[in-house]
């Protein structure tokens, strides 16, 4: 069967009934054919990279800024902790957004679009007189311009890839695990020498440099005619696994923020210096970063399960943020950080397998826009949860029991997921019977 040309009449109809597993299978062995990969995909893939870098970066580095904007505003952990957790959260509900404007746009357009409205927010929340006005110019508006670069930032990569695609979105995505290493200590430096409203600006001039790497970002013409007349396809909530799976991703995502934002606080209050504290971030970061490449490789074997591969990172990195606070020593606790931070890379690195195998390639901007948008609602939610939490009992070691017990929930509903998908036979070409 001519898949090019069913794809090109299909089209031209209203709708379109959901791929089965064979038809995905001949769509994906078609399109190997038909898009190389080129160097000009690995040059979108270090645009990618970069724009992941300043994006998590400045997400992840949030715990250095809340102590200084605690001082000044002279308020609670929970509400300032918001701050942050309103531009995480922005960022990914954004997303449909921003997967709409690439169906409609195209990749280059959309993120240049967001680094210059996340610099402009960025520039004039510096200039904050209160919480509330941090709140809509560093959250709202920062993490809406910051949010329409991160999804063009990933689905650009996956425009010029087949065989080698997790591995592609893996090298892509270790700009978050670079940005944590790098960002940490920059933004420990620029607080320190210049307070938190110059360190926003050098973030902002960091996220106008952005829009150099949009330009990269030239869209592939077939990639994105499957889906230019649509905004986001409803289609894509009838495959129930992929349902399932972003409703796992919500105490997963929930996790992970609460453990990067309170983890300089909990090792201020265990008598570390500030410099150790942010560290700690930094080595999340170094191993994240080697985590994503490395992950991203051996999902790329054929008898890899992207899906069994999300399982079993779930279940181990449950095990790390509740021995945080315990650790004791600054060595100890920095090489479970490390640990952490090497397992939950796998997380992300794999988001596109798992959606492709779910769905298909041509259902890819919309599942990744509304997994995103999931994803954005449980960044908003936990750190605050956590830090309201934390409030009244003021222990360092409840946001990092609720991490590990969320992951722990996320485990559960991911391995249902497996369970409903081996039952139904829609396993990826080549997949070892687990």
């Amino acid at each position: 069967m001519d898949v090019i040309s069913r794809d090109m009449e299909e089209d031209n109809q209203e709708s379109e009934p959901m791929l089965g597993s064979d038809e995905r299978r001949d769509e994906e062995e078609d399109t190997d054919e038909v898009q190389e990969e080129t160097w000009w995909g690995w040059l979108v893939v270090l645009a990618s990279f970069l724009c992941n870098m300043v994006i998590d970066g400045m997400g992840y580095s949030f715990g250095v800024l809340l102590e200084p904007m605690r001082e000044e505003f002279k308020s609670g952990v929970g509400k300032v902790a918001f701050v942050g957790s309103i531009l995480t959260g922005v960022i990914l509900l954004s997303s449909l957004v921003a997967s709409a404007c690439v169906n409609r746009f195209g990749t280059r357009i959309t993120c240049i679009i967001g680094s210059f409205i996340s610099s402009a927010a960025m520039l004039a929340s510096s200039y904050s007189s209160s919480l509330t006005i941090l709140m809509i110019t560093y959250g709202i508006f920062g993490g809406f311009g910051l949010g329409l670069m991160y999804v063009p930032a990933v689905i650009a990569v996956s425009q010029y890839f087949n065989k080698r695609l997790n591995l592609a979105t893996g090298i892509a995505v270790c700009g978050s695990g670079a940005g944590t290493f790098i960002f940490a200590p920059l933004s420990s430096f620029l607080v320190q020498n210049y307070g938190w409203r110059g360190c926003n600006q050098v973030m902002a001039g960091l996220c106008l440099l952005c829009s150099i790497f949009g330009l990269v970002m030239a869209p592939v013409k077939r990639r994105q005619d499957s889906q230019k007349n649509k905004l986001i396809d409803l289609e894509i909530f009838k495959n129930i696994p992929f349902v399932l799976f972003m409703i796992g991703n919500i105490p997963t995502v929930m996790a992970v923020y609460c453990t990067y934002s309170y983890l300089p606080a909990m090792a201020a209050s265990l008598g570390f210096s500030p410099e150790n504290a942010s560290f700690l971030i930094s080595m999340v970061g170094i191993t994240n970063t080697v985590g994503r490449v490395i992950s991203g490789w051996v999902t790329d074997i054929p008898s890899v399960s992207p899906l069994v591969v999300t399982i079993i990172a779930t279940l181990i990195g449950a095990i790390f943020p509740v021995l945080m606070p315990i650790g004791g020593s600054f060595t100890t606790v920095m090489v479970i950080c490390g640990l952490f931070g090497f397992v939950i890379s796998a997380l992300p690195t794999v988001t596109t397998g798992v959606i492709v195998d779910m769905l298909g390639i041509r259902y890819l901007n919309s599942a990744f826009g509304a997994l995103t948008f999931v994803r954005g609602t449980a960044a908003l939610l936990g750190p605050p949860v956590a830090g309201f939490i934390l409030d009244s009992f003021n222990d360092y070691s409840v946001p990092f029991t609720f991490s590990s017990a969320c992951l722990a929930t996320s485990l559960v509903i991911c391995s249902a997921v497996w369970c409903i998908v081996r039952r139904n036979g829609s396993r990826r070409i080549g997949y070892q019977a687990l």
